[in-house]
């Protein structure tokens, strides 16, 4: 029986789950609100200091902060829910490429030899594809990871190692500063890098290139080749887009301190009429502010190794299983599933009831 997605595994609600929350980060910043709460309470409550001030100061900061949070969260998930959409619309287009090469790229007797391996070969570097993109994702370059290892050939030699390319983006501004002139494109240019999946994507676009000229592959199959290529291309930037361009630091900075204020100021309007109740009120307002802010933290950059990320190493372990099955089990032309019933009288099927699982 599929379990609830409110409920965890452990079959209390997910509302009391630790992992997984943005409890460890906010706690901080929960537990220092509270310390202030604890002070103005004591000082006015025990000490009998009247440093309450009116609640009327407040209300016009808490519509500004609920806009502000409201703009920042949202912002944060269409970073998230895009970067999933972009890795969905990769994905088709390695299964459809991976589709195209298993079925319509044919050994001739008067051809090359080794097609068939070469078309396994082609299809494992559709799957070195995504791995490194999701290594690229994660600032992990180079081809020195587990997952990668086997995917590209033997003879595949990365034009850049991985901390070249690190430096590359991260200092940027040196590049515009040298004296020499580094932005002539020339053969001898010992600068010069591409990332890993771009790399690969050459590789199979000139591959293609060569079944093409030894007429292996139709151009009408060709052209999927390349159109695919060409979408996982773009995933590719669009991905690097999302990466590059993150929620501006002044931004995050200004917001955080908006929220620290607004708590801190909060025990000073509360104490008189709640008294003592000031200190779990402002917990629980600081709780909420905070939280909602962590959230927007965590999922803005979708492809860490955060429990709230998009799960890239599922992804694509699901995608090895699918290309993995395609080779093990997917005939590479029509006679090998339609060859016994051409040969075999035709008769109507028998009548089978369908069952349908419907998981909630």
């Amino acid at each position: 029986m599929p379990r609830r997605k409110s409920e965890s595994p452990w079959g209390y609600p997910i509302a009391l789950i630790w992992r997984g929350s943005v409890i460890p980060l906010i706690l901080p910043n929960v537990l220092f609100t509270t310390f202030v709460a604890v002070c103005v309470s004591y000082t006015y409550l025990a000490m009998g200091v009247d440093i309450a001030v009116a609640g009327s100061i407040v209300g016009s900061l808490s519509i500004v902060i609920g806009l502000i949070l409201a703009f920042r969260t949202n912002t944060a998930y269409d970073r998230f829910w895009e970067g999933r959409k972009i890795w969905t619309t990769m994905n088709t287009s390695i299964r459809n490429m991976a589709r195209v090469i298993w079925v319509g790229i044919k050994e001739k007797s008067d051809g090359p030899s080794g097609i068939n391996d070469q078309k396994i070969r082609a299809i494992n570097m559709l799957l070195a594809f995504a791995v490194a993109t999701k290594h690229h994702l994660r600032a992990e370059y180079g081809t020195s990871y587990r997952d990668l290892q086997g995917l590209l050939p033997e003879d595949f030699v990365p034009c850049k190692s991985a901390n070249s390319l690190r430096s590359q983006y991260i200092n940027h501004r040196q590049h515009l500063q040298n004296d020499k002139n580094e932005w002539v494109i020339q053969r001898d240019n010992s600068t010069a890098s591409m990332s890993l999946p771009l790399e690969i994507s050459y590789q199979l676009s000139l591959w293609i290139n060569y079944v093409r000229d030894k007429e292996l592959i139709d151009i009408p199959y060709q052209t999927q080749c390349t159109m695919a290529l060409s979408s996982m291309i773009d995933c590719f930037g669009n991905l690097e887009r999302i990466l590059l361009t993150p929620i501006p630091v002044a931004y995050n900075i200004h917001l955080k301190q908006i929220l620290t204020m607004y708590c801190c100021i909060l025990p000073f309007t509360t104490v008189r009429d709640v008294q003592w109740l000031t200190i779990p009120l402002c917990g629980a307002v600081a709780f909420t502010l905070f939280g909602i802010e962590a959230i927007g933290n965590q999922i803005e950059d979708p492809f860490g190794f955060d429990t709230n990320d998009l799960k890239l190493d599922d992804f694509c372990y699901d995608l090895m299983l699918e290309l993995d099955y395609i080779v093990q089990t997917v005939p590479q032309d029509q006679s090998s599933v339609f060859a016994a019933f051409s040969a075999a009288p035709m008769t109507p099927p028998p009548k089978q009831t369908r069952n349908i699982l419907i998981q909630i």
